[in-house]
């Protein structure tokens, strides 16, 4: 069962973008199963993907990739023995980390005989907010574009050539070995080229030693 998951600060645009994804998965004949993680009390999203007659499992409370690793965990082994999807695609909250989050996916696999593979893992940045969120919660906005195999620069069709190219000289300062995309849910640029990258594309699974090196590298300056 492959894990995808789509990442991005809140208000990044992430909801909307993951329902053209998924219409585009169904329709090219994968099953889809949804797992949405909301730290509030009350998840709009969650009920705005139910709407579409998909299966969601909310967790609230926390980040899935942390502070409820063991229910996240429990949730895709019962996603698996109840439904088999083909791809479960998890909506973190905009402040889970994407790496950890792969770690508590695998937590799955002592649960149930399901194997783990993960999609590549896709970061939105909203390009219309690029100065706000450089400025507010650059921090948190890095490690989600530091973590991404794919970044999309989000919103283009509502962004000024200006913020797209600050968008991308932000990514490529942070992940410069990441692939750069462009999206935008309400012209449906992007979409296609998502899909893609969820159906065939694959990413590496957790390692405690490749995140220590990670830890050392990219956070430590090297030291």
């Amino acid at each position: 069962m492959k894990i995808s998951q789509i990442a991005g600060f809140l208000g990044s645009g992430k909801t909307t973008a993951l329902m053209k994804i998924v219409d585009g998965l169904m329709e090219r004949g994968d099953k889809v199963a949804i797992v949405v993680n909301d730290v509030g009390d009350i998840s709009v999203d969650a009920k705005f993907v139910e709407a579409h007659g998909l299966k969601v499992k909310e967790i609230s409370g926390g980040c899935i990739c942390c502070q409820i690793a063991g229910s996240f965990a429990e949730t895709i082994a019962k996603l698996y023995d109840n439904y088999h999807p083909d791809i479960v695609i998890v909506e973190p909250s905009g402040v889970a980390i994407p790496w950890g989050l792969k770690r508590a996916a695998e937590y799955s696999e002592a649960k149930t005989d399901v194997h783990i593979t993960h999609a590549p893992v896709i970061t939105l940045v909203d390009s219309t907010r690029i100065e706000m969120l450089i400025r507010a919660v650059k921090r948190l906005v890095e490690t989600q574009i530091r973590e991404a195999d794919v970044c999309f620069v989000n919103k283009i069709d509502a962004a000024t050539p200006e913020e797209i190219k600050m968008t991308e000289q932000f990514i490529k300062e942070i992940n410069p070995t990441a692939e750069i995309a462009y999206m935008s849910a309400e012209t449906g640029e992007g979409v296609e080229h998502a899909c893609d990258l969820i159906e065939n594309g694959v990413s590496a699974r957790y390692d405690d030693a490749v995140e220590a090196e990670r830890l050392k590298t990219e956070y430590n300056g090297g030291e």
